[in-house]
């Protein structure tokens, strides 16, 4: 009966291989960018999340970044509580973390034991930043802060922060290391994500409505 020839096996192996070797790279890079705009929607999520629960119980609820912002230490509260202890990082800490502040004693903005956490967790090579967009801003980030480091929020002095606080009636206010708050646009802003390919923004309006926009290099702005 006809068979195959160990030639006839070989190049089929050898075709195989050169498939395989062309085709894991781009599988990849499609896997690396569906992981960064499932860490851009799980950050929208954070804080239309913090923002629901800041109405729903009545106490401010903070969303805190491990970005790292001039003048801060990065993946820490204000005076230097870290964000929680991520497992997919091995311990390190969450990339962002939400508070509900005051559950234990007044609102400071802190966090403090006892109070209600919940963290999201990392995704693998995906980073703080932008990469290809030049830094430019999105055009609805009220933020203004140099959002270089991943995040464009600020204290109500305007120093650039890695925080943001809901109040009871959701609106975001920004928020100093001394729980000093700010008025009504203060809370705007803006997280930067990246994968050094593509970049994504997630942008909090001033009266907290949550947006994420991705870069398009073929058209050199940000779109929905």
């Amino acid at each position: 009966k006809a068979g195959f020839t160990l030639i006839e096996a070989m190049i089929v192996v050898a075709m195989i291989g050169a498939v395989a070797a062309i085709g894991t790279p781009a599988m990849q890079r499609v896997f690396l960018d569906l992981r960064t705009r499932a860490a851009a929607r799980s950050t929208a999520d954070a804080l239309r999340i913090a923002r629901a629960e800041a109405i729903r119980t009545g106490n401010p609820h903070v969303v805190y970044f491990s970005a790292a912002a001039s003048g801060n230490p990065p993946a820490t509260d204000p005076v230097g509580a870290p964000l929680g202890a991520d497992p997919a990082t091995g311990g390190g800490p969450y990339p962002v973390l939400i508070l509900r502040d005051g559950g234990v004693g007044a609102p400071n903005c802190r966090i403090d034991p006892g109070e209600s956490q919940q963290g999201i967790t990392a995704q693998r090579n995906v980073a703080w930043g932008s990469s290809v967009s030049g830094g430019v801003p999105v055009p609805s980030d009220t933020g203004l802060a140099d959002h270089s480091s991943g995040s464009s929020f600020r204290t109500p002095a305007g120093a650039p922060t890695t925080w943001v606080s809901f109040a009871p009636n959701g609106i975001p206010v920004g928020f100093d290391a001394a729980c000093v708050t700010g008025g009504v646009g203060s809370g705007g802003g803006a997280i930067y994500l990246t994968n050094g390919r593509r970049d994504y923004a997630v942008v909090l309006s001033p009266l907290g409505v949550v947006r994420v926009h991705i870069w398009e290099e073929g058209t050199g702005q940000w779109t929905d």
